[in-house]
């Protein structure tokens, strides 16, 4: 205890130490970009060492918890501009020592020793993502990914190092025998981590790449120690991931950065679910592209309300997928038969909210607010029809029984019918939810051309700003999630 303790005061002071290099490397002319990723490639290399320096995670998590309290109050308040002054809109001071606490947790506790996988994607936060800023900036060209501009050589460089620190530092850990492996599994999984890792640093704006990358790193690397032979699924999602993002990129089914939001989706669907799970997500992402090209010009009125238009971006893609693939992740790392309901009734509401959508707004008739049934244009937020409500539960119905087609044995433990039905009633939930949200509390502006419109072009006249149609879609999501998942276990129980 003595000895973790002095430990603990002398990392602390270290760290201190590193701020104050940043002040100082400012002070004496450096650039404030240049002084900010030296403190951050400081910080990474100690979180990376930290395995060998503590017996335990604990000290571990007193310092991330000292340092996301410090860095929130210096960035409130101004101060260390050596690290704030580069980027003052970014979070990533905070969201850096956050990252510790789900990579403590999944990497470094009783029974689960991952530390491997710890000390990986924190010394890839450390050396490739300052080197592909470096480069990035060096390099004229650059597309915007929602938040962020990430450029393709910054891109390529980050992947490329990624895979080779990732390599060598497995192939360390195999020296010390304290991994079990062969040097093309670690080429392998190595590829894996540098796809993913890279995706989640090209879509990470405002500093939150500090704790996705971190994320995207450690669990393809903890599915992988726990069950290698999963490395060809792992290999062929991140393939697949490759393609979804150029294809749906090419045919402008998704914007850029819904296309990378997309693809790393669609890498940890197939990488890390499988067929059963990676069936229902694409069904929903297929037949809702599709149905999104049917009608366009009887569409056009309602699509002018809406504050998105047809091509999605990430926020989209988050708003429809990122609850199920969460559900996804966790069933990864702990498995579950509830996550798995969970994650069927998150994409059976995101399609009936889709299907309602696409189809309602060909309805001849004009649709009504759910709330107090009077007549409104056609693509109100809150405006539901005949024809869009039966369109809602044919899309939830599209989902639930393309996972009964691929996973036939997971509704019989349940009891078929009655999970059918429940996953099916699930998906409408969210959509109803999305409805009275949409109508009710959703930010909906004086349009130009008069009536009401989603996207911010003139006063506000009813809802709150902060609640935009992505937000409402998360609800709905969520709303579809928890009914599924809570149903299942009634089920069981």
């Amino acid at each position: 205890m003595i000895n973790e303790a002095v430990r603990l005061f002398a990392a602390l002071i270290a760290l201190l130490a590193l701020v104050g290099v940043g002040e100082g490397l400012r002070r004496g002319g450096a650039r404030p970009a240049m002084s900010r990723r030296v403190v951050h490639a400081g910080v990474g290399l100690f979180v990376a060492a930290t395995p060998f320096i503590f017996a335990s995670p604990g000290p571990v998590y007193v310092l991330a918890g000292l340092f996301v309290i410090a860095n929130g109050i210096a960035r409130w308040r101004r101060w260390w501009p050596g690290i704030h002054h580069a980027r003052p809109r970014s979070v990533g001071t905070v969201t850096f020592p956050l990252a510790l606490f789900p990579a403590l947790l999944l990497g470094w506790r009783e029974g689960s020793d991952h530390r491997f996988a710890l000390q990986a994607a924190f010394l890839i936060l450390a050396l490739s993502d300052p080197l592909a800023a470096w480069i990035g900036e060096k390099q004229g060209q650059h597309v915007q990914l929602g938040q962020a501009y990430r450029s393709w050589a910054g891109s390529a460089a980050f992947a490329v190092s990624a895979w080779g620190v990732c390599a060598l530092t497995l192939l360390a850990w195999m020296h010390a025998g304290q991994v079990t492996s062969t040097a093309l599994a670690v080429a392998g999984i190595s590829l894996v981590v540098a796809f993913v890792t890279t995706m989640a640093e090209a879509l990470g704006g405002r500093g939150w790449d500090n704790l996705f990358v971190v994320l995207a790193a450690m669990i393809p690397l903890i599915v992988w120690d726990m069950e290698p032979h999963r490395l060809n699924r792992l290999l062929l999602g991140a393939a697949s991931g490759v393609v979804f993002t150029w294809g749906t990129w090419r045919a402008r089914l998704l914007s850029p950065s819904g296309a990378v939001a997309g693809g790393l989706l669609a890498a940890a669907l197939i990488g890390l679910g499988g067929v059963q799970w990676a069936v229902p997500a694409l069904v929903f992402f297929g037949l809702s592209s599709a149905l999104s090209r049917i009608g366009t010009g009887r569409k056009r009125p309602a699509s002018s309300r809406s504050e998105k238009g047809a091509v999605r971006d990430a926020g989209q893609v988050y708003a429809n997928g990122a609850i199920g693939g969460g559900l996804l992740i966790l069933h990864a790392v702990a498995p579950s038969p509830l996550l798995y309901g969970g994650f069927l009734g998150a994409f059976a509401a995101a399609a009936a909210d889709t299907w309602a959508t696409e189809v309602g707004a060909l309805s001849s008739r004009p649709p009504r607010r759910i709330t107090d049934g009077t007549v409104v244009p056609s693509g109100t937020s809150g405006a539901v029809s005949v024809l869009g409500t039966g369109a809602a539960l044919a899309g939830a119905a599209s989902v639930v029984l393309s996972a009964w087609a691929v996973a036939p044995e997971w509704f019989g433990a349940f009891g078929s019918g009655a999970a059918l039905a429940l996953l099916i009633g699930a998906g409408a939930a969210g959509a109803l939810a999305d409805s009275v949200v949409g109508a009710t509390m959703q930010a909906q502006y004086q349009a130009p051309a008069g009536g009401l419109t989603e996207r911010p072009v003139g006063p506000l006249q009813r809802g709150w700003r902060w609640i935009t149609n992505d937000r409402v879609n998360w609800l709905c999501t969520g709303v579809g999630a928890l009914i599924g998942g809570a149903g299942v276990a009634m089920l069981v129980g």
